[in-house]
């Protein structure tokens, strides 16, 4: 896997290649900036279902929080602006079958380079969301790659009600095609 590494105001992005692959775990579709995805993330939570994804792998492994168009996304539903995955990237190593029936979905991503943004504090996150990821890529001579309409972030990971969890690491994963 090929890699560039960039250092723009604060935020690391490194351009990686990944070939064809498949993540597996919970939807909904949600609106931005109403709650509805944080109170997702929270039930999932209490209901011990991040720990059964978790599970899938004796390593550790990054839960995803994933958002796409709902056209992506296959639900077909209306009145929402975006479908909501917590997921994790499925390898041959996983183990789903404690799962039932229809409780997990899985989905394919074309192979693609994607931008991997990292901050550790608060302001880079910030800093990164002021700026915009799409058009922080736009400075190293990329854009999003249209064909594959989501990304994914650990914002869940980073942030509780008392603000950035200390040691954090903010990762947000955009598919991206040349310039």
């Amino acid at each position: 896997m090929q890699t560039k590494e960039f250092f723009i105001k604060g935020v690391k992005l490194t351009i990686i290649e990944k070939p064809e692959f498949e993540m597996v775990g919970y939807k909904q579709p949600v609106n931005l900036g109403d709650g509805s995805i944080g109170a997702f993330i929270h039930r999932l939570t209490e209901d011990g279902k991040i720990k059964k994804l978790e599970e899938t792998l004796a390593a550790p492994q990054q839960i995803w929080v994933c958002l796409s168009d709902c056209q992506s996304c296959g639900l077909g539903c209306s009145g929402f602006q975006v479908c909501c995955r917590v997921c994790v990237e499925k390898t041959a190593a996983h183990d789903f079958s404690k799962f039932a029936d229809g409780e997990i979905s899985a989905f394919h991503l074309d192979a693609s380079e994607w931008v991997l943004y990292e901050t550790k504090d608060k302001q880079s996150t910030e800093n990164l969301h002021k700026i915009g990821a799409y058009e922080l890529v736009k400075e190293i001579g990329y854009r999003w790659n249209e064909n594959i309409r989501l990304h994914f972030d650990n914002e869940h990971e980073c942030f509780n009600k008392d603000g950035w969890i200390a040691g954090k690491t903010y990762h947000f994963l955009l598919p991206v095609v040349p310039v």
